[in-house]
């Protein structure tokens, strides 16, 4: 009985709010940060799992300790991997490409279509007929 008494109150516990609404706030921000494991693309805050749950309470935790947000971010990438974080980090070259590398390809082809429609222009040059001239 007892047992069950203990395991009722932790999972009603489990999801409590902090009691400073400021590192609530910040726990809140958090978790919109770092995606379920369990779910597609959604973010901790609103999935219905119970990792999800067990995220929750651990951000909630590692706030009320004291954590920076850094540290919280680089536990969940650590357990879980980049993918956990909706902005992963850009590390070396690969990191930096990924990111730079549609900005890239945007303007690589601005300047094609530039240079493409400014040859056409250029390049076709038709003498006028005289009307005399066509039979």
């Amino acid at each position: 009985m007892k047992a069950l008494i203990a395991s009722l109150l932790f999972v009603f516990a489990a999801e409590g709010q902090l009691a400073d609404p400021q590192e609530e706030a910040r726990a809140q921000d958090l978790m919109r940060e770092i995606r379920c494991v369990a779910c597609e693309n959604e973010p901790i805050s609103n999935s219905g799992s119970d990792i999800a749950a067990d995220m929750r309470e651990r951000v909630r935790a590692m706030v009320a300790e004291g954590e920076s947000n850094e540290a919280i971010r680089a536990w969940f990438a650590e357990r879980y991997g980049d993918f956990v974080l909706f902005r992963p980090p850009s590390r070396g070259l690969g990191g930096m490409l990924l990111w730079t590398a549609p900005f890239l390809f945007l303007l690589a082809g601005g300047a094609l279509a530039f240079f493409i429609s400014r040859n056409r222009r250029s390049s076709v040059e038709v003498e006028p007929v005289a009307p005399e001239e066509s039979t």
